[in-house]
């Protein structure tokens, strides 16, 4: 009999020590996981920015025009996803006050009673991000 209790300890011994150590091998595996996607974020945040940043800075109007149809485009493909929507305001980054965006974020158009984008002007081209690094706002401001 005291060989069978010996056994029986032994037995939840070694169960308990699987159970610890795999636990520790789920731990160190979540750990491991959330480092490399802490790492493909930037990445994937880069390559989303990409194609707008080539139009950052001083632009002339076509430029401008074709980034303003690059961003419609854009928010077309991502109608489902407002987190992905691309607001075009009028103004620099960090200077434009709430209520002038959200006046001039539906009045800027290419065409009609808005402000319009001539070719023949030049305009500084601003982009503000979001906490992951992904293009939330673009700001369009006509240089004099």
């Amino acid at each position: 009999m005291e060989n069978a209790s010996k056994a029986l300890i032994i037995a939840g011994a070694i169960l308990l020590s699987i159970l610890i150590i795999g636990l520790g091998m789920y731990i160190y595996q979540q750990a491991s996981g959330a480092m490399s996607n802490a790492n493909l974020d930037p990445q994937k945040a880069q390559a989303y920015n990409q194609e707008f940043l080539n139009y950052e800075g001083t632009q002339t109007g076509s430029n401008t025009k074709a980034l303003y149809n690059l961003i419609q485009n854009h928010n077309r493909s991502y109608t489902d996803d407002a987190s992905q929507q691309i607001s075009i305001k009028k103004g620099e980054a960090g200077t434009a006050t709430e209520e002038a965006a959200a006046a001039y974020s539906s009045a800027w158009a290419l065409t009609g009673t808005g402000d319009v984008i001539r070719t023949s002007d030049t305009y500084k081209i601003s982009f503000t991000y979001n906490k992951s690094g992904y293009i939330t706002h673009c700001y369009i401001q006509k240089v004099q």
